[in-house]
């Protein structure tokens, strides 16, 4: 019997040995037949990524990644002139990637120095703060001044003249329709300092955003546009998105070139250390149904963004789109771009530390490209002022909580601390964008008014029992009504009909 169990205790022996053996070569060796690895590339020239130039920001209080190209192994080292060295070596694919250590805010002109054996490049003028990426369409891309397409900003003479603003610099992003996603941005551009000089073909929006912030924080502002006017959602949305999610893909692959801009225009800048983005689209997809499907893609999209970015829970804040009477109807009652504005209000509720900004005042009824791009612009910065930057600035109108009815008359009130001090723009009569309807589901105009930090609305004879309201819930209500802070009350209905 001792012999027996002697025999098996030596077979268990013999079998943990064996499995050790096993455990450990596949830990030294884990490559298999079944997975080659591609032989090294040959022939890559030294190159510094070109999103990447002189008179560059890049972003404070995170690691600073500097990339490019060049023959696999070769040692890439970088130095700035605020005091610290790194170094990499380039892969297989000739791609290397450099991360200097977090620094704070660097106002006055910097220096990288870029080394690899003999080959060097050296950028200069460069400043530290914060770099944020704007994007979307035409509104996103709409200049600062006059051009053949645009009309210019509302006093675009006078605020061109006045844009000095040395510490703000742009990077415009040349439009680029890609199959696959790419590694480097396929065209070179500059990054430009905001000049009276060099501001009229600055995005407008990125360019009031970045006053704000630069002005109010005093740090350097890096804006990297890119936006394509006519551009569509799915376009700017990764292939990733697509393919994990069998609703979207069966709605928008393969349609409008999906995928096809974030891969030549969003793709090449993942590794550049940002602060957030901003978001002015929509006016491609106000059309398509069901308008709900693009909160989905919206959200899908900016989820896809930060997995690809790699940087956390960024900030994402986006603008509705302004009242515009779409198809020439003069029709006062349509409410179908009312339906997306509701649909792009939603993706709040999909898509964390997400906001959006109200543009129901700054429309244009005959204008899908309305001048009055500085509300919007400072609208966006007074969202990262507060959310991102911790700062005590209102960034939200007059939101709908609920509405009661006695008699007849009917009390709108709004969330906590958005209708402060409302009031209208110049104290001009209240436009009147209220709307009640009772069992017959037919809106009727109710006659409204401003009684403190509410809104009263007469009942129409015609409704004995209101079951819903809706506000500014057409097509091309340009409206008036706003806190203290002057932002504009949100659009809203209480029904689903």
């Amino acid at each position: 019997m001792k012999s027996y169990l002697h025999a098996v205790k030596l077979r268990l022996l013999i079998a943990v040995a064996l499995l050790a053996v096993i455990t450990g070569c596949k830990k030294q060796n884990p490559i298999t037949p079944d997975e080659p690895v591609d032989p090294p590339v040959t022939g890559v020239a030294f190159s510094v990524s070109n999103l990447l130039q002189d008179n560059m920001v890049l972003q404070r209080n995170k690691p600073i990644n500097i990339w490019g190209t060049g023959e696999p192994g070769t040692v890439v080292t970088v130095t700035d002139t605020w005091g610290t060295t790194a170094n990499a070596k380039a892969d297989n694919k000739g791609i290397w990637t450099v991360a200097l250590p977090a620094t704070g805010t660097q106002s006055t002109a910097q220096e990288l120095h870029i080394t690899a054996g003999q080959q060097a490049v050296n950028l200069k003028n460069i400043l530290v703060g914060d770099v944020w990426v704007c994007a979307g369409q035409s509104n996103m891309n709409m200049p600062m001044g006059k051009n053949a397409t645009f009309a210019g900003v509302e006093n675009y003479q006078a605020e061109i003249a006045a844009a000095n603003y040395p510490q703000i610099r742009s990077y415009t992003v040349k439009e680029d329709y890609e199959t696959d996603p790419v590694e480097f941005l396929k065209a070179k551009a500059d990054w430009i300092t905001c000049t009276p000089e060099t501001a009229a073909n600055l995005s407008a929006v990125a360019y009031y955003f970045a006053r704000k912030i630069n002005t109010d924080e005093g740090v350097p502002v890096g804006i990297i546009v890119s936006s394509v006017n006519g551009s569509w959602c799915e376009t700017w949305t990764p292939l990733s998105v697509f393919t994990s999610d069998g609703v979207l893909f069966a709605l928008y692959n393969n349609t409008h070139q999906s995928s096809q801009l974030y891969n030549g225009m969003i793709n090449p800048l993942r590794k550049m250390s940002i602060t957030g983005f901003n978001w002015y689209q929509g006016e491609n997809n106000q059309n398509f149904q069901p308008y709900s499907s693009y909160t989905d893609l919206n959200a899908a999209m900016i989820k896809g963004w930060r997995e690809k970015f790699n940087q956390g829970d960024l900030p994402f804040n986006y603008v509705q789109i302004t009242p515009f009477d779409d198809k020439g109807t003069n029709d006062p009652t349509v409410f179908g771009l009312a339906n997306f504005r509701e649909a792009q209000s939603n993706v709040r509720t999909k898509a964390t530390n997400s906001a959006m900004v109200v543009t129901m005042d700054v429309g244009d009824v005959a204008d899908h490209h309305p001048k009055y791009k500085k509300q919007v612009g400072e609208r966006l910065a007074s969202i990262a002022l507060n959310k991102t930057y911790g700062k005590n600035v209102a960034y939200a109108g007059p939101k709908y909580q609920s509405y009661t009815q006695a008699g007849n008359e009917v009390t709108i009130k709004f969330d906590a601390g958005t209708a402060t001090g409302l009031t209208t723009i110049d104290n001009a009569p209240l436009k009147q964008f209220f709307f009640v309807a009772g069992a017959d589901k037919v809106f009727r105009q109710g006659e409204a008014s401003i009684i403190g930090n509410e809104i009263k609305i007469k009942v129409p004879q015609a409704i004995s029992q209101v079951l819903a309201v809706r506000y500014a819930y057409t097509n091309y209500p340009v409206t008036n009504l706003q806190n203290a802070a002057g932002l504009p009350a949100e659009p809203f209905r209480t029904d689903s009909w």
